[in-house]
């Protein structure tokens, strides 16, 4: 110690005045304990800089620690999605096992909650075997927890809905998974407290998306219904008798496109006045009362002549306007004689620009841009009133929901929170929330309607305030008061070049032929949301407005998915009438979500009933049965589902009044019976049938059921019989039907896509043949599947 630097400097320092005062050997020991003391104090301190060095080293190293079980977490997530995923069934998302945390041996498996989410509980990183009861519990085990939960759209975009229950994974796209990472989590054993995690980390999941798209029907090059979307007049009821709906025609000339050309050919009288002819197997529905319409091939504000606006080199755009002119017209206002309509022509240069689709989804979409759908006006505050709000347009389609749609089979019975119908609301996106999807019922009519009754606000105020459910569209169900308003497409009065289009007046009003004849321009128009009594003329059954709409020749959703049986050539449906004595065809009631413009019939034309009653009671549905497939168009049947075609025996059978009904044969016509011992047994064959002639039909005593429309031959003879101008059904030999211009036609396929190759009959309405072939489905490139962003998140966060 004495030779030490620290006695050294003491000594010389203090060694002189210690013995002064003490001695020699006092001064020693004075010495001796300075010297301790300096030793102390300087061990404390070095001492307690060790400890504050040591302290959060361990912390930092149970950090990392947890941050690596955390991110261990996720590894394990990621490999269980991809794996269910991989499996391609939806419900391998969610296990069998049933989660408890309290059950050791549950450790280290999957499995699921009762709110529809996977936990992976207390998987041990560094203690060997997790759901051992005997696990370890030493202050360094590191393990992790995971939670997943599943999401039908971005978890991190409004919007945005959790799936909870098994049904609805059929409509997953995200996954978010949240990992835990603990140290000792639970340090007094299983059934003491448990410790908080250090560590958490957040991950989203993208997966696979598929895109199912049935091909657009493919237009034909002959035969067929015109696929049109309204009459210049209605062809039935009074109008026949003082218009000319329904005329006799001798054969036209053709041009090279196999279109009719030149003057019409009446055997009566003019095409412009006066009454029909009367109704015989010659009649044919006057070309001057069909219309066409066309995209315009520029966005105009402002009219300009037909010419201008519509460039048969061009095509429809985002922003089209939609021209409404008569197939056949006057060339002055002055001639008695018709010319048929160049740009109407089925076939050649203006065909894609005139040929419509009313698809699966129930969107209107040219046939030659599948992409573009008719888009009607938003329910903004200006539009909400009468008249004509805005003209319609052509825009981008949203996203297709509906029971065509691949997936969405329960698109009318899974009607909860996980449903495609509700997914449908609550997508920005979708067609319904784009103004672009389109029921039917005497006419286009929106699929929604716009609620202001104030006991749905609390309902509409359960959706994000961007979405239009939120002020009352599509919310709450049609009720019989007045409150709710509609929207229907119309078509405006004539327009003259520099008017602007914005401001369009009229509507369909089933018009006087010979002003239509003129083939002055007239638009598509979107009428405002009103109240029954601006639309009530579209649906004026059995009135001079019944059936001045057509459908473009095809019949939407509807079709076997929706009870009803569609007839290939026209769209129209197998209906009988009120007794069951007559059957006959007609435009389909096409539905759409919870609206269905047939069941609220009186809510439309202004008639409700006068008190309150709940929201779907209904006029002609009853409340059991407001979703399914209007009675009078109803039908059911066994389809054929064999691979070749083969053909399956069934009935057909609808229902009336709550009652079964089935089709029989009487002679060569179609009657109702109530006895199902009675009922004609029909070999139904589906569209792989090996011949030609059978492919989609029903068949019974080797005939074809047959739909007869005005001017159809069979055989080559003129074969109608009815007088009144519907469409009549009957049995036929197969293959044997065409249409007044000799040209072969689908009027045997119901509820089939069928192609006939060049060589055969070419059939189908010229608005666009088929209805669609084999479901294509698309799927995103791969680098999008899997985890699209990560992010460390607090230890105590508990949202997704």
């Amino acid at each position: 110690m004495k030779h030490s630097q620290l006695w050294a400097t003491l000594n010389k320092r203090y060694r002189a005045r210690l013995n002064a005062c003490v001695g020699e050997q006092g001064a020693a020991m004075l010495m001796a304990i300075m010297f301790v003391m300096v030793v102390l104090a300087t061990s404390a301190l070095v001492l307690s800089i060790l400890l504050a060095q040591a302290l959060p080293y361990k912390n930092n190293r149970a950090n990392a620690q947890a941050g690596y079980a955390a991110e261990s977490g996720l590894e394990a997530a990621l490999s269980f999605l991809r794996e269910a995923e991989a499996g391609g069934s939806a419900s391998a998302l969610l296990p069998t096992t049933v989660a408890d945390k309290g059950a050791a041996a549950k450790d280290e498996q999957f499995t699921k909650t009762a709110g529809g989410t996977v936990l992976l509980n207390n998987v041990a990183v560094n203690a060997g075997t997790a759901n051992a009861s005997t696990i370890a519990y030493a202050p360094a085990n590191m393990s992790y927890k995971v939670e997943i939960a599943y999401f039908d759209g971005d978890p991190d975009a409004s919007g945005t809905n959790q799936i909870t229950t098994t049904s609805g994974l059929s409509g997953v796209k995200y996954a978010v998974a949240k990992s835990y990472g603990y140290i000792n989590r639970y340090p007094n054993g299983r059934t003491g407290s448990e410790s908080n995690p250090l560590r958490s980390m957040r991950a989203v999941y993208k997966f696979e998306q598929q895109s199912s798209v049935t091909p657009p029907p493919t237009p034909s090059g002959g035969g067929g219904r015109v696929g049109m979307g309204f009459y210049a007049a209605a062809p039935y009821n009074g109008r026949m008798d003082n218009q000319p709906t329904w005329k006799i025609i001798a054969k036209p000339d053709f041009d090279t496109d196999k279109n009719p050309t030149g003057e019409v050919k009446y055997a009566n009288g003019s095409g412009t006045s006066g009454g029909s002819d009367p109704i015989s197997p010659s009649s044919v529905m006057n070309p001057v009362n069909q219309t066409c319409m066309l995209a315009t091939t520029k966005v105009v504000d402002k009219a300009e002549t037909l010419d201008q606006m519509v460039d048969p080199t061009g095509m429809p755009q985002v922003g089209s306007a939609l021209v409404i002119i008569p197939q056949a017209h006057k060339t002055s206002s002055s001639d008695s004689a018709v010319r048929y309509t160049e740009q109407c022509k089925a076939n050649g240069t203006y065909s894609k620009l005139n040929t419509w689709v009313y698809w699966t989804d129930n969107t209107i979409r040219p046939s030659s841009d599948m992409s573009l759908c008719v888009t009607g006006a938003d329910i903004s505050s200006s539009n909400i009133r009468g008249g004509i709000a805005a003209p319609a347009t052509l825009q981008k389609c949203g996203t297709s929901y509906g029971v065509n749609i691949a997936g969405q089979a329960d698109y009318y019975t899974n009607t909860g929170d996980d449903g495609p119908q509700q997914k449908e609301k609550r997508d920005p996106n979708s067609t319904l929330n784009l103004y672009q999807k389109w029921a039917f019922y005497n006419g286009f009519i929106n699929a929604g309607y716009l609620n202001e009754l104030s006991s749905v606000q609390d309902q509409a105020a359960a959706y994000d305030g961007s979405l239009p459910e939120s002020a009352g569209f599509s919310v709450g169900g049609v009720h019989t008061q007045k409150t709710p308003r509609f929207q229907v497409l119309e078509v405006s009065t004539s327009v003259n070049p520099g008017q602007d289009i914005r401001y369009l007046s009229g509507g369909h009003w089933a018009s006087n032929i010979d002003d239509f004849a003129n083939l002055q321009v007239r638009f598509l128009g979107a009428s405002g949301w009103n109240t029954s009594a601006d639309v009530t003329a579209w649906f004026d059954v059995a009135g001079d407005m019944e059936n001045a709409t057509a459908s473009f020749g095809q019949a939407g959703e509807a079709g076997a998915a929706t009870q009803q049986l569609v007839n290939e050539t026209s769209g129209f449906c197998l209906s009988p009438s009120a007794d069951g004595t007559d059957t006959y065809t007609d435009t389909c009631h096409v539905k759409s979500g919870d609206f269905n413009p047939y069941c609220y019939k009186k809510a439309l034309t202004g008639n409700p009933a006068q008190q309150d009653s709940d929201l779907h009671v209904t006029d002609y549905c009853s409340a059991a049965d407001h979703n399914e497939a209007a009675p009078d168009d109803h039908a059911e049947y066994d389809e054929n589902t064999s691979t070749d075609g083969s053909g399956t025996p069934t009935k057909i059978w609808k229902s009336v009044n709550g009652a079964k009904k089935y089709f029989v044969i009487d002679g060569d016509k179609i009657k109702l019976t109530d006895n199902e011992g009675a009922a004609t047994t029909f070999t139904r064959y589906n569209a792989k049938a090996a011949n030609k002639s059978d492919k989609g039909t029903f068949q019974a005593n080797g005939q074809c059921l047959t739909e007869v429309y005005p001017g159809d031959k069979i055989g080559g003879v003129s074969a109608y019989a009815r007088t009144d101008g519907k469409p009549d059904v009957r049995m036929a030999a197969c293959g044997s039907s065409t249409d007044y211009l000799d040209r072969s036609i689908k009027s045997q396929v119901w509820n089939a896509a069928v192609q006939w190759d060049s060589s055969g009959p070419s059939g189908g309405g010229s608005s666009g043949g088929s209805s669609g072939g084999t479901v294509v489905t698309t799927h995103e490139a791969s680098q999008y599947k899997g985890y699209v962003t990560s992010k460390e998140i607090g230890a105590t966060y508990t949202g997704w």
